[in-house]
C-alpha cells in the first residue's frame, strides 16, 4: 500500500470509528464528568482517545514491523484511560510515563546525535554517553507527550496539532536528504502518514465538540509524535518548531505556577494560552488561529536548517508571550 493510500485509509477508518463512538459511548456509559469542572451541560462521549488507541494498536500489532510501539501504547493507553475515569496522582502518572519512555530507549529508539545549530554538518555525539542519551530520550518523550496533553483545552486543538505534526514529519522524511540513507525510513514514512490520516479523519468530530479527547488520546498522540521525532534520523529542532506552541506554552505555564503563583506545576488551571485566547475570541477561532500558526511553524521546520530554526524559535517564544499578555490584559 503506497503512502497516500495508507493515509486515506487512516482518514476513513478513523471517521467511521469516531462516528461509532458517538453512537455507542453513551450506551456504554463512556461519558465525561462536567460536574468536576462546574460545567452546566450534559455529559459528552469520553474519552475519544480510545479511537486513536485502538487504531494505533491495530496498526502496530497487525501491519507494522514495530510491535514494541504497540506494547508501549498498550501500557500507556491503559493507564491514561484509568486516569480519565478515576484521576491518578501526578507522581503515579509520571512514573508510568518514565517507564514507557525507558522501554522505548531500551528498544533502540534514542537520541544519540543532536545537530549543532552554529556549525552546519556537525553534531553533538552521545553514543559514548549512554546515560546522558537515556536521560535526554526519556526527558524528550515525557515532555512532548505532556505538552500536547496540556494543550488539550480547546475542542480539536490537540488532534489538529498532532495531525500537522505527523504530516510535517512525513514530508520531512520525503524531502530531506540527510535522512534518505536511514534503513528505517520506509517504516517511519508509513507510520507518519497513517497516524496523520487517523488524526485528520477524526478532527471535525473533536473540533465541533461532539466528543472529548481525554488523556487517552492526547498522551498517546503526544507520545507517538515524540518517538517518531527521534526515529529514522528526524531532527529535534524540527519537532521543536512543529510543536513549538504547546511546548513553549507548557514552559510558560510551569514558570508562572512555580515562580509567580508559588504552587505545584502539576496543579491544573485554565490560564494556558488557548484558554486565555478562547475567552477573548471564542474556542473555535482560537483553535483555527493556533492550528494556522502550527502549520506555518511546521512548514518552516521542514525547510530551514541550523541557526535559522533557533532564530524562528525565539520569534515564536516572543509571539506567544505577546499573545498571552494581550489575552490576559483583555480578561
Amino acid at each position: 500500500m503506497d503512502l497516500w493510500t495508507l493515509g486515506i485509509t487512516g482518514v476513513g477508518v478513523s471517521a467511521i470509528l469516531t462516528g461509532l463512538a458517538l453512537f455507542f459511548f453513551p450506551r456504554w456509559k463512556l461519558l465525561d464528568f462536567p460536574e468536576r469542572y462546574q460545567l452546566l451541560r450534559s455529559p459528552k462521549p469520553y474519552p475519544g482517545g480510545l479511537v486513536f488507541w485502538v487504531l494505533a494498536l491495530i496498526f502496530f500489532f497487525g501491519f507494522s514491523s514495530l510491535p514494541f510501539f504497540g506494547a508501549a501504547i498498550l501500557a500507556l493507553g491503559m493507564v491514561s484511560f484509568w486516569d480519565d475515569m478515576r484521576p491518578l496522582p501526578a507522581w503515579g502518572r509520571g512514573v508510568i510515563h518514565v517507564c514507557v519512555a525507558a522501554f522505548i530507549f531500551w528498544q533502540g529508539i534514542r537520541i544519540e546525535f543532536i545537530g549543532n545549530p552554529f556549525s552546519a554538518g556537525e553534531s553533538f555525539d552521545f553514543t559514548s554517553l549512554p546515560l546522558l542519551s537515556a536521560f535526554l530520550t526519556i526527558l524528550w518523550i515525557v515532555v512532548i507527550q505532556n505538552a500536547l496533553n496540556w494543550f488539550d483545552g480547546v475542542p480539536g486543538l490537540s488532534v489538529g496539532v498532532a495531525a500537522i505534526g505527523f504530516i510535517a514529519l512525513g514530508v520531512f522524511g520525503l524531502v530531506r536528504q540527510e535522512v534518505a540513507w536511514e534503513s528505517s525510513l520506509p517504516e517511519f514514512l508509513r507510520t507518519s502518514f497513517y497516524l496523520a490520516g487517523i488524526c485528520v479523519g477524526a478532527f471535525l468530530f473533536f473540533l465541533r465538540d461532539k466528543i472529548i479527547l481525554g488523556d487517552t488520546g492526547s498522551q498517546i498522540l503526544g507520545f507517538l509524535l515524540a518517538v517518531l521525532s527521534i526515529f529514522a534520523g528526524t531532527k529535534i529542532a524540527t519537532t521543536l518548531l512543529v510543536l513549538g506552541l504547546p511546548i513553549l506554552d507548557s514552559v510558560f505555564v510551569v514558570f508562572r505556577r512555580i515562580v509567580l503563583d508559588r504552587k505545584s506545576p502539576f496543579k491544573g488551571d485554565t490560564r494556558h494560552l488557548h484558554h486565555n485566547l478562547s475567552r477573548q475570541i471564542g474556542p473555535q477561532k482560537t483553535a483555527f488561529l493556533l492550528l494556522f500558526l502550527s502549520a506555518v511553524l511546521a512548514s518552516v521546520g521542514i525547510f530551514l536548517v541550523g541557526l535559522q530554526k533557533i532564530l524562528i524559535l525565539v520569534v515564536v517564544m516572543i509571539s506567544i508571550w505577546i499573545l498571552d499578555w494581550w489575552s490576559l490584559k483583555k480578561s
